[in-house]
């Protein structure tokens, strides 16, 4: 009888067996059979940051990519860009048999099965399984159910046939959430301890592969991350991973997190923790170093050249800059250092006026966080800014620095002003009532000579060449010769670099190279001029422009921008009401603007009266400049064949030996007799826009 209960039992413990065999088989092939196929493994493309790099291979910027509709930071890395003490840190925490199983782990397998039996499907996880998770099984990596566990550990096995350890150790790293938005161990290096992790510690290493089964959460418990450290390093002494003294040294590393401030005795223990700025390591979707509306142009600039898609949904991109981060420093610190008027704000730009490389861009100062770039959005009138065009299109005309214009009133019909009649002024509202040079009418910053000038050479002429220069023309009008026209500060850069360049203008580059994650390129600048002046014009033109700074010493309206040792030439300007004040100028190396006003346009005061750019901006582009230029060359340009220096009086035109020096065409060397008038024009003409000009 006992001999048969115990076959009975025995048949029903073989018949339990061989049914949970069953179900469990039954099981794996149920959650097996949709498995997804490991070869998408090869072709799953991670998201990854994009990386923005100033002139200098320093970085410069990180875009974040999008993933599953939430901005990401991560940034690829190989094995060899991680640090052996971290590398070591983390594979022992986290599966310290990862070398010796195939995928999955045994030992951590009956655990997880117990604790599955228990009710708790946590455990058992390797490297491995963790990519798969992280990847593969993305949409059912939060479950906590059998079927995922199942799914996991089938492919896990499939995965370690396919790929070497390395390989997988590789992938792992990529592709671990270390908490806030940080996915990678690059980005969670940069996020906790703000370096690369090739510069990892074995202290830094641990405290990262503490946070790993739940970074948000162990994030705010330092505490208890220190006492898992402790736990760890001890077991790694044991099973001869590290030696006891390097132990110790790790553990007496006074390890600091971004957003805590810590306080540790001589031991190594933590006597104060607290959390002071939970933010801080969260790295946000545009993280920059340096010049915030540059970057921001930047990634417009992508968005528009391969779309969204691909900078964010894809990412990794490599963007090669232009900035210049001396130049940009110095016009930050210039900018930080003006003195402005009530409510104003200013925008900084810097190029090189031979292949319109935007060095140096400040967009505004007034608030923080603001992305709005007046650098390159501020569509204004220029001032008296414009003037050197109109007097470079008379050059190109036949005119000379030494043709004389007359300084009288005059008026036009225009039925938009009162009484039907536009009478154009000087900013002093007085007059000489006589013919004066156009270099010294330049000098005085006059508009009444720069409004005939255009109408001598002709309005359309004008409107033409303010055009090709980048000015928006609406009408061809007279008021165009005072700033009758609009630009942005960049393009005003660009436009003034064909003074000094041999009379190009030059489209402005922020970008120089895109390569993508594995290194091809994707796009590769190409510098764009467009002749806008002969050789022998500009160089009138560039003289004009050293005239204005020098010429009437410290009368002089852009005496601010002087630079010992240092050759300059611009010009300022003022719209009407003092709206915007600007200041334009071109030195061996650099063509620069700075604008001044108020976003929303309103006349600007300072001390309660109304500012002039003559005061305001040369000072500033002057800091600028001297500090972004400091160490370079600063000589004049030499002159192109077929202009001749001459000693003239600056107001008559005539010889004078205690006159100043300009360039004049050979052959039009003024004599001893008055220079040639410009022409007689009849007055009134027509007008069909109010003026903008001033100094």
């Amino acid at each position: 009888m006992a001999v048969r209960l115990a076959r009975l039992l025995l048949w029903g413990l073989w018949g339990a067996v061989l049914g949970g065999a069953g179900a469990l088989g039954y099981l794996v092939y149920a959650y097996t059979r949709d498995l997804p196929d490991l070869s998408a493994f090869e072709r799953l493309r991670l998201t990854a940051t994009t990386t923005l790099y100033a002139r200098d291979g320093s970085t410069l910027a990180l875009l974040a990519s999008v993933e599953d509709g939430r901005a990401i930071n991560r940034s690829l890395v190989r094995l060899s860009e991680v640090s052996p003490a971290a590398l070591a840190a983390i594979v022992f925490s986290e599966d310290r048999r990862f070398y010796s199983h195939y995928g999955v782990d045994p030992v951590r397998l009956l655990g997880a099965l117990y604790a599955v039996l228990t009710g708790d499907l946590q455990g058992g996880s390797t490297v491995t399984t963790q990519v798969i998770k992280n990847t593969l099984l993305k949409e059912l990596a939060q479950a906590r159910t059998l079927e995922r566990k199942v799914k996991e550990w089938v492919l896990a096995l499939e995965l370690e046939r396919r790929y070497t350890k390395a390989e997988i150790l590789e992938m792992y790293l990529n592709v671990v959430p270390w908490g806030g938005n940080a996915v990678g161990i690059r980005a969670a290096a940069e996020a906790y301890f703000g370096k690369d992790p090739a510069a990892l510690t074995l202290a830094e290493g641990l405290y990262l592969a503490s946070l790993i089964p739940a970074p948000n959460a162990r994030y705010q418990d330092l505490e208890g991350v220190r006492r898992r450290m402790r736990r760890v390093l001890d077991e790694m002494v044991r099973e001869g991973w590290i030696t006891e003294a390097l132990a110790e040294r790790a553990w007496k590393e006074p390890l600091k997190p971004r957003g805590w401030e810590v306080r540790y005795d001589e031991e190594g223990n933590l006597l104060e923790a607290r959390l002071v700025d939970p933010e801080a390591r969260i790295l946000r979707s545009v993280d920059y170093r340096l010049a915030p509306h540059f970057v921001l142009e930047v990634r417009r600039f992508l968005e528009e050249r391969f779309g969204k898609e691909k900078v964010y949904g894809e990412g990794g991109l490599k963007v090669y800059t232009t900035l210049d981060p001396r130049m940009q420093e110095a016009a930050e610190k210039a900018a930080r250092a003006a003195r402005l008027p009530e409510g104003a704000d200013l925008a900084i730009v810097g190029l090189d006026p031979e292949t319109g490389e935007v060095l140096a861009m400040v967009g505004g100062v007034r608030r923080e966080n603001d992305e709005y770039n007046r650098a390159t959005r501020a569509l204004r009138n220029p001032g008296s800014a414009v003037k050197p065009f109109v007097y470079a299109a008379a050059l190109e005309a036949g005119w000379t620095q030494v043709t004389l214009v007359p300084d009288r009133p005059m008026e036009f019909k225009d039925p938009s002003q009162p009484g039907g009649v536009w009478r154009p002024k000087n900013f002093s509202g007085t007059f000489l009532n006589r013919e004066i040079t156009v270099r010294y009418a330049l000098d005085l910053s006059l508009n009444l000579p720069a409004v005939y000038t255009a109408q001598a050479v002709g309005l359309d002429r004008v409107a033409a060449k303010l055009a090709q220069a980048g000015f928006a023309v609406r009408y061809a009008v007279p008021a165009i010769a005072i700033g009758g026209a609009s630009i942005t500060p960049v393009d005003l850069a660009a436009a003034y670099a064909a003074f000094v360049n041999g009379g190009y203008r030059v489209a402005p580059l922020l970008v120089l190279r895109v390569e993508d994650q594995e290194g091809r390129v994707l796009y590769q600048a190409t510098p764009h001029r467009t002749r806008l002046f002969s050789p022998e014009v500009a160089y009138q033109g560039w003289d004009l422009l050293k005239g204005y700074v020098y010429d009437l010493g410290e009368k002089g309206l852009a005496k601010g921008a002087r630079i010992p040792g240092r050759v300059v030439g611009g010009k300022t300007g003022t719209t009407n009401e003092a709206r915007d004040l600007w200041f334009a100028g071109v030195t061996r190396g650099l063509s620069a603007v700075v604008w001044v006003g108020r976003d929303d346009n309103r006349p600007l005061r300072m001390g309660g009266r109304e500012p002039s750019s003559s005061v305001v901006n040369p000072p500033i582009w002057r800091d600028f400049v001297a500090e972004a230029l400091k160490g370079r060359p600063g000589g004049d340009f030499p002159p192109p064949s077929g202009l001749v220096p001459v000693r003239v009086d600056l107001e008559t035109g005539l010889p004078s030996e205690k006159g100043v020096v300009v360039y004049v065409p050979e052959g039009k060397v003024p004599s001893g007799r008055p220079p040639e008038e410009s022409p007689a024009l009849p007055l009134p003409l027509p007008l069909l826009t109010p003026p903008g000009g001033g100094l």
